[in-house]
C-alpha cells in the first residue's frame, strides 16, 4: 500500500513538472487591442476591452431575456451577424436606455463625484426589465 501511494505521488509530482515546464510563448502587448477595431461604438468607450464588451453584452441578454439578434442585424449572406450594422431600430433604442441609465446613476448616485459616473452601477437594465424585453408598466 505504502509503494502504492509513493506511486500515485511521483506520478502527480512528474504530471506537474511536465505541464509546468510548458512556456506560454503569446506576448500580450498593447497593440492587442486597438481602438479602431470597433467600427460603430456611439455610447460604449471606443477603447472597451474584447472581454469587457462581451461581458456587458451578455448582462445586456440576461436583463432583457433576448439573444444578440434582438438588437444586431444579420449579416450579409446570412452568416453570423453584423455588429456594426445600425440596420434594426432596437439597436438604436437600447443605445437611448444605455444614456438614460448613465444620466440617472450620474444626477442621482454620484455622491463622490466620480470622474466616470458612467460607472456607476445603481440603476441597470434588470431594474425594470427583470428578464423581459418589454418592462412591465
Amino acid at each position: 500500500m505504502k509503494l502504492k501511494n509513493t506511486c500515485i505521488v511521483l506520478g502527480f509530482l512528474s504530471l506537474m513538472i511536465s505541464l509546468l515546464s510548458f512556456k506560454n510563448t503569446t506576448t500580450v502587448t498593447e497593440s492587442t487591442v486597438e481602438p479602431t477595431e470597433w467600427k460603430n461604438l456611439t455610447v460604449l468607450p471606443k477603447d472597451i476591452s474584447k472581454e469587457d464588451l462581451k461581458s456587458l453584452m451578455k448582462g445586456y441578454n440576461a436583463a432583457l431575456g433576448v439573444k444578440c439578434s434582438y438588437c444586431h442585424a444579420a449579416a450579409e449572406g446570412g452568416d453570423g451577424l453584423d455588429f456594426a450594422s445600425d440596420a434594426k431600430k432596437e439597436k438604436e433604442f437600447a443605445r437611448h436606455m444605455i444614456v438614460m441609465t448613465r444620466k440617472i446613476n450620474a444626477e442621482n448616485f454620484n455622491w463622490n463625484n466620480d470622474p466616470n459616473p458612467e460607472n456607476i452601477n445603481a440603476v441597470t437594465c434588470n431594474m425594470c426589465h427583470k428578464g423581459k424585453a418589454s418592462p412591465k408598466k
